[in-house]
C-alpha cells in the first residue's frame, strides 16, 4: 500500500505543496539559481577548482588525505549523503488503508515536511560551515559518529591596525578594516557585490562605537535594526546558528570576534547522484521510498539527499576584531 502512496510523482507534489523551509544562509549564498544536479556520486577536484577556484581536501576521522605532495593525492571527492528514516506504526497503517486519495496526500505531506525540514536544516548547517572555507560535520558510521571534513582552502585574512576592544578604538577603525578587507578581496581577483557579516559580539561592539561617534567630517554612520552602515559599507549581524548532532549544542555560525567580507560570485552548489538503486542512481535533490521492515514488523520511509555547497575561499576575508 505504501508503495502506491510514496511514489516519486506524489512525493514531488507533496513537496511542492509545502511552505518554504527556513534556510537564510543557504538562500543568501547558495540561492536556487546555483543549485544544480551533478550526474555522478563524486565530483572531480579539477571541476571544483573551475567552479570556485577552490582546491578541496577531504578528511574522515583522523586520517587526512592531502592533495598532491609526497603523502599521496586524490583527484575526486565523494560527499556523504543526508539520510532520514521515519517509522510508520501499525496504527498509522490501519488508519491509512481507510483514507481516500486526498487524505493520503495530506498524510504524505506531513511525512515529507519532517524529512524535508531535517534535510534542509542539515544542508543549512553545511552552508554555514562552508563560509569558513571548511565543512566539518559529524558523519554516522557503523561504529558511531566520525568527522566528515572537506577543506576547500584557507580564507583570506586581514589584521586590523587596532582591535575594537582597545580603549581608544573608534568607528573609524571599523571603516579602515573594512576598506582593507575589500582591497584584499580585489587583490585576489574577487570583486563585485561584497557583503559584510559580523559575529554577535563584534556587531554589538560596532553598535557601541557607532553610538559614541560624533560626525564632524564626511564619514556617515547609521545604526539600523540588524545592521550598521559605516561610510557606505553595510555590516550585518550574523546571528544564525546550527545544531551539532555530536555535541548536541547550537553553534554560532561565525566564531566570536570575527568580521567576514564575502564576495559570493564564485560560489556554487551541487546535488550529487544518490547511491540508491530505487532512485535510479540519479542526482535528485530529495528522494523518498518506503521500505518494509521485518523485525519489528512495519514500514519506514527513507528520505535522502546529497548536497554539496562549494564556497570560494579566496572570496572570503576574515578579520579578528576582538
Amino acid at each position: 500500500m505504501l508503495r502506491t502512496i510514496v511514489t516519486e510523482t506524489r512525493v514531488t507534489e507533496a513537496l511542492n505543496n509545502l511552505p518554504d523551509a527556513v534556510s537564510p544562509v543557504m538562500d543568501e549564498f547558495y540561492p536556487v539559481a546555483l543549485r544544480r544536479v551533478h550526474p555522478s556520486s563524486s565530483i572531480r577536484i579539477d571541476e571544483i577548482s573551475k567552479i570556485a577556484k577552490a582546491v578541496p581536501v577531504v578528511m574522515r576521522g583522523s586520517m587526512p588525505v592531502s592533495i598532491g605532495g609526497e603523502h599521496g593525492s586524490i583527484n575526486k571527492i565523494e560527499p556523504q549523503p543526508i539520510d532520514v528514516v521515519d517509522s510508520i506504526t501499525g496504527a498509522e497503517l490501519n488508519d491509512l488503508k481507510n483514507y481516500d486519495g486526498t487524505s493520503q496526500d495530506l498524510w504524505l505531506e506531513s511525512k515529507m515536511l519532517f524529512a524535508r525540514d531535517t534535510i534542509k536544516m542539515t544542508s543549512e548547517a553545511l552552508c554555514i560551515q562552508s563560509l569558513s572555507g571548511t565543512i566539518n560535520f559529524p558523519m554516522k558510521t557503523d561504529s558511531g559518529l566520525e568527522e566528515y571534513e572537506i577543506k576547500f582552502g584557507d580564507v583570506l585574512l586581514v589584521t586590523p591596525t587596532k582591535k575594537l576592544n582597545e580603549s581608544d578604538a573608534t568607528i573609524k577603525d571599523v571603516f579602515s578594516t573594512i576598506r582593507s578587507m575589500k582591497r584584499k578581496l580585489k587583490e585576489n581577483g574577487r570583486g563585485g557585490a561584497i557583503v559584510y557579516k559580523a559575529s554577535p559580539d563584534v556587531f554589538d561592539k560596532i553598535v557601541e562605537l557607532a553610538d559614541k561617534y560624533v560626525q564632524t567630517g564626511s564619514l556617515v554612520v547609521k545604526v539600523e535594526e540588524d545592521s550598521v552602515i559605516v561610510g557606505g559599507f553595510k555590516i550585518v549581524a550574523f546571528d544564525e546558528q546550527y545544531y551539532d548532532p555530536k555535541t548536541k549544542t547550537l553553534v554560532n555560525g561565525i566564531g566570536n570576534g570575527k568580521l567576514k567580507a564575502i564576495s559570493k560570485a564564485g560560489f556554487a552548489f551541487r546535488y550529487l547522484a544518490l547511491d540508491d538503486i530505487d532512485a535510479g542512481l540519479k542526482a535528485i535533490p530529495l528522494f523518498s521510498k518506503p521500505i518494509k521492515r521485518e523485525i519489528p514488523s512495519g514500514w519506514i520511509i527513507n528520505t535522502m539527499s546529497k548536497p554539496l555547497p562549494i564556497p570560494d575561499p579566496k572570496g572570503i576575508c576574515d578579520a579578528i576584531l576582538l
